[in-house]
Parts: structure tokens; sequence; C-alpha cells
């Protein structure tokens, strides 16, 4: 047994590196319950059932009874997000389509998010896991940079963003008493690629040509480690009942980078894909810029240094759960209280759990450059825009509201320790404010429904040992987000001059509007969107 925990956790820490999982939601606003076969099958209605491996993040309570198991398991979900665009009132913005936006929508291609736990079986009363997952979610977000030859409506929130986000968790299961589980886990977060890629306008003017005037910019950060912990409890005050509770904190993700810029890349023939007018910025580089060849004479001052002029704090909200079970344990076998195998030894259970994410905590989406103190950019946004510098403050408002939901859900052993299925579904209320709203995390109210189911192989005379086979199926349905008047206020989009037309007004700008920033906003329209998720997986149990 020594050997297969030492050879079962080299797996763990091997496997999930080279399978990292490239997610571009850092916050509970963009997940979906949850990650694993059981929990996806069943809609997220799992804290206070916690009887798989990935306890060790969702509820470590339940790690005290399991069985020592290693469980691979995988995500393969798309998110299929749209957005129609509506201009606004005093946007003189000439970008082809004379404001009437056609719909556009993100290639939702399906993505792999793999999880991979293992558990140890200390003894009756306790149990220790490892496990390695991302945030229940879809990543790879990719936007059209073009639509009908034209700049694409949605680039200045998103062309595209990738991330990588790991939680490596370590946890431990205690059965204090008989009938109660504590539990405890600390995550090691890393963050070692974030990059979001949109457009913003290169002089803050109008009427614009956008054509000539949008900058692509893509920001790539990385935040190495930030700690995060759960607390978890299972009390069990009879044989039929489970009553649970799950808290989880993790600190803002504070990363460093460097964003490089393209002018003349939404031009009509780079649309038809001739780059040879583009021109690129980069921060990391001493002189902001791929210096040409030749290069200027004299060069410019080394207004970048080193690199890591990028600064981004993404803060992750607080989560907790409160589960109610009801099972119903097999007549004719010995129930062992100690143990945690509802398939070998419940007819069928069911669970209710209730849920907070303290989304409010997440303001702003906070993104900073060098700069005076009186607020002015010091750094060049391009060489091709010799005017242009980029802004010291880039912040994102999200304005996010506190997310309260339901989870229903629960499994079946048509054939006792052999065939479960399950079933499930999930509501969780609206975060998003709509004059906030944004297409990189849509906050809508969400809706969503799940079925599932295990086939147990036992091997070895006395069946000590199993082969658990999964798969989980859920689709997410989200709520309309809509800001449709033309006069409404909005987010507006980052330029690379203080105030528009050059009208400074001491720090601020003329006609009251924060500099940097459009006078107009660009997120007016309609939002929608839908997931569909399928989990497979296998678990050993030695």
């Amino acid at each position: 047994m020594r050997r297969a925990l030492r050879v079962s956790a080299a797996a763990v820490f091997a496997v999930s590196f080279i399978c990292a999982p490239r997610l571009a939601r850092a916050t509970s606003v963009e997940e979906f319950p949850d990650n694993g076969s059981e929990q996806e099958g069943r809609g997220g209605a799992w804290v206070a059932r916690a009887s798989d491996p990935l306890a060790t993040l969702y509820n470590p309570a339940g790690l005290a009874g399991q069985p020592t198991r290693l469980t691979l398991q995988a995500n393969i979900s798309t998110q299929n997000t749209c957005f129609a665009r509506v201009q606004a009132a005093g946007d003189q913005t000439n970008d082809g389509f004379n404001g009437q936006y056609p719909k556009v929508c993100n290639a939702g291609s399906f993505f792999p998010d793999p999880q991979l736990a293992f558990t140890y079986h200390v003894s009756d009363r306790v149990g220790i896991g490892l496990a390695i997952l991302g945030p229940s979610a879809v990543g790879n977000a990719t936007w059209p940079q073009f639509v009908n030859g034209n700049p694409a409506p949605q680039r200045y929130m998103l062309l595209s963003s990738t991330a990588t986000l790991l939680t490596p968790t370590v946890g431990v299961g205690w059965e204090v008493v008989d009938g109660l589980r504590l539990g405890a886990s600390f995550i090691f977060g890393t963050a070692p690629n974030i990059d979001f890629v949109n457009a913003a306008p290169a002089i803050n003017e109008s009427p614009a040509n956008a054509q000539d005037n949008d900058i692509r910019n893509e920001l790539k950060v990385k935040e190495l480690f930030f700690p995060g912990f759960t607390l978890g409890a299972i009390w069990s005050p009879t044989s039929n009942l489970d009553v649970a509770a799950w808290y989880k904190w993790m600190s803002d993700v504070n990363a460093k980078g460097d964003v490089t810029t393209a002018a003349n890349d939404f031009t009509p023939a780079a649309a038809k894909g001739n780059t040879s007018a583009v021109t690129y910025g980069d921060t990391a580089e001493p002189y902001c810029y791929t210096l040409p060849s030749p290069a200027p004479n004299p060069l410019p001052p080394r207004a970048c240094g080193n690199g890591n002029n990028a600064s981004v704090k993404v803060p992750i909200p607080m989560e907790a759960k409160l589960g109610f079970r009801y099972h119903q344990p097999r007549s004719g076998i010995p129930y062992d209280t100690h143990r945690r195998d509802p398939m070998a030894q419940d007819v069928f259970d069911i669970e209710a759990d209730f849920t907070w994410a303290n989304d409010s905590a997440f303001d702003y989406l906070q993104i900073r450059f060098p700069g005076n103190a009186n607020g002015t950019g010091i750094i060049p946004a391009n060489p091709g825009i010799p005017a242009s510098t980029i802004p010291p403050n880039a912040d994102v408002p999200a304005k996010y509201r506190d997310v309260f939901g339901v989870r229903v859900g629960g499994d079946y052993n048509i054939v006792p320790d052999t065939v479960a299925l399950r079933a499930g579904a999930f509501f969780e209320t609206q975060a998003a404010n709509s004059v906030y709203q944004n297409i990189d995390f849509d906050g809508a109210d969400r809706f969503g429904v799940a079925l599932g189911g295990t086939y147990r192989i036992h091997f070895g005379s006395e069946k000590q040992h199993a082969l658990d086979l999964m798969v989980g199926y859920g689709h997410v349905f989200f709520g309309t987000l809509s800001n449709n008047n033309p006069n409404a206020a909005g987010l507006s989009a980052l330029s690379g001059t203080q105030c528009l037309n050059g009208a400074n007004a001491g720090s601020g700008c003329a006609n009251g509007a924060q500099a940097y920033r459009t006078p107009w906003p660009v997120n007016l329209g309609t939002i929608t969107s839908d997931i569909n998720v399928i989990n497979v997986g296998a678990s050993y149990k030695f």
C-alpha cells in the first residue's frame, strides 16, 4: 500500500502539469458547478456526499472514510456567447457599419479541462487527499477581429483570452467523533500565463477612422503563487441524513507582465492578410518597441526599462455552501458508519445545496502601467503613432453583485455496487450590472440541468479493488444581458490619449469624461450565452 501511495502521488503531480488546463476564468462569476463527473451529473449538489478524491477541494471533510483511490477525469466543454452591439449616442466612430452592427459570436470550440486527484485511507477516521484541477469553466475565448472586412463590433471589449490557472490542493479529513467529520485543505494557486487581447483607439478623437486609428493590444502577465484554503464539515445526526458546510478563500491574483501593441492592424489591407504596414510596440523591450531596421538615430529613451511594466489584479471571491443529503442505506448488508462509498452502501440519495459567492468583491479588473504623478502615461504605445501613450490606469469596471444559488441532485444505484444513474439541476442569481456588462465574463443569471452515470468493475477474489468508469453531461442556460438605450451609461473603450480631441482640463477632461477613455460607451447591446459540458473519467480503488 505504501508503494501504491508513492506511485499514485507521483502520478498526480506529473500528469497534472503535463495536462495543465488553459482557463480564462479565474473567478466564480463564470464557473459552473462543478468539476468532476459525479459533481457535474448531480448539478453540483455534492458538498454533503463528498465521496470521491475531488473532495480534497470541494469538501475535505469527506476524505475521512474514503478508500485509497486515484481518479483522472476531464470536462470537455464549449461556451457560445454572442453580442449584438448598439451604437451609443455621440459615438461617431467610422468603422464601416454606419451604426448598424451585426451580431457577433465567439468561436465555441470544445475545450478539455482535466482533473487528477488521489486519496489515501490512513485509518477508518482519517484520510488525506491530493488534487490538481482548475476552475470549472470554459477557456480560450476567441472573437473575430474583422466582420465583412470591417473591424469587429466587440473589439474594444475582447478579441481573445487564454490563461493557465491551476490549484494544486492538499487536504485532510478527520472523523473527530462518531458522525462528525471535519476537514481542511491548502491551495497552491498558480497562474503562469494570463493573456487578453483587445483593441483601443490610439488617439481620442471624433469622428475617428477606426481602421487607421485602432491599435491591437495583447496583455501577457503571470503570478506563480497565490494561496488559498478550504474548510469543511459533515455531520450525520442519523443513518439517513448528512448535513454539510464548506468555505473557500483565495488571495487575489497579483500578476506582472507586459503588453504588445500592433498599429495599422485593422486596415482594409490587414483584413485581407497584408500586414506589411503593421508596426509593433512591446513594453518588455527597453525602448518600448521592436526597433525597425535600420534603427532610428538617435534612439528613443529607454522608457520601458527591463519590462514587467503591467500590473494586473484579479480578485477571486470567497465562496460558501450549505448542503442537506438524505440517503437510504441498503438492507441486508453490514453498514459501516465510518466508510464512505454510497454506490455500495445506499439504494439512493438526494441532496439540496445552498450556495453563496462574494462576487461583489470583484469591483474592478485592475490593470496599471507607469505614469506621472498627474496621471499622464509615460510609456509610448507604438512607434507608428508617437502621440499615443499607454494609460497608467487601464482598469475595467465589473461592479458584480453577490451570487446566491441552489443545487438539487441525486443518485440511484440501479444495480447495487455496479451501476448508478444520477441527475440534477441548479440556479444562480445574476452577478452582472447591465451598465458594466461585458463579454469576458457573462454575469447573467444561470440555470443548468445535468445527468450522468457510473459503471463499476470489480477485481480480485474478494472484490477489494474496483475501477469506476464515469460520464456526466450538463447544459447551462444563461439569462439575457441587455443595455440597449443609445443614451445609457456603459463601459468606455481605452484610448491612447487622455481626452476627446485633446480637451484636457487639468488632470481630467473638459467634458467630465475619465482620462484615457472614450466619452461614449462601447458595450451597449445584448449579450447571450449557453454552455455544454461533458465529463468523462475513471477512478481506481486500491
